[in-house]
């Protein structure tokens, strides 16, 4: 068993090293797109199996950014080196892929990094994202927070949603919001009720 978990493993290794070849780092900040976050644990076997990462500024800089890229993104290179950016408030409180991979890459790591979780520390695994159906809604950023609250309880999931509310509250930033609420769930196509069904729709519904 500890052979074949160790011929997984490194088949990984090769998977990561495949996908990370090209990787190059830009200038240091980035813009206002939605990253694939990571606990600490994740980040941890990011770091371990040379998987690039970075936390991102919660502030727009003043000084160096163009016009599309506001925010100070820092590489991290070590255990470390997470453990002090990560202690600052103005940094965000998760780490990500690094914003410098390709959106597609940085989804294919994540993935790497949970199979790599399942053989060696299944313990620490994230609980299964369920689906909220917010998309296709329209409406303020607290209705959607209350959908994405009230699907993580009835998974379960007590302490992601409360972690999640209060993490969206403090974002004071409506894409922060957002972008904090899909670490929680996976967003999903929100289904018309009966009377839109009936009325082809109204003013009021929901649409992000």
């Amino acid at each position: 068993m500890q052979q074949e978990k160790e011929k997984a493993l490194e088949a990984i290794r090769n998977l990561i090293s495949y996908y990370t070849c090209n990787f190059q780092e830009g200038d240091g900040y980035t813009g206002k797109q939605q990253l694939v976050y990571l606990t600490q644990p994740q980040a941890e076997i990011a770091l371990q199996y040379g998987i690039p990462i970075g936390i991102r500024d919660s502030n727009y800089a003043v000084m160096g950014t163009t016009p599309r890229k506001p925010f100070r993104y820092v590489t991290i290179s070590d255990l470390q080196n997470l453990e002090r950016w990560l202690a600052f408030d103005s940094m965000e409180p998760l780490a990500s892929i690094h914003a410098d991979l390709p959106r597609r890459v940085q989804q294919k790591l994540r993935e790497f990094i949970l199979q790599i979780m399942e053989i060696e520390c299944p313990e620490k695994l994230p609980p299964q994202k369920p689906a909220a159906p917010i998309l296709g809604l329209h409406g303020d950023i607290f209705n959607l927070l209350c959908i994405t609250n009230r699907t993580l309880r009835q998974a379960g999931q007590m302490e992601q949603a409360e972690e999640m509310w209060r993490r969206v509250l403090e974002s004071g930033d409506s894409y922060k919001a957002i972008s904090i609420m899909g670490e929680y769930v996976e967003f999903d196509e929100a289904y018309p009720s009966t009377a839109a069904l009936k009325t082809g729709g109204s003013r009021g519904d929901l649409r992000v």
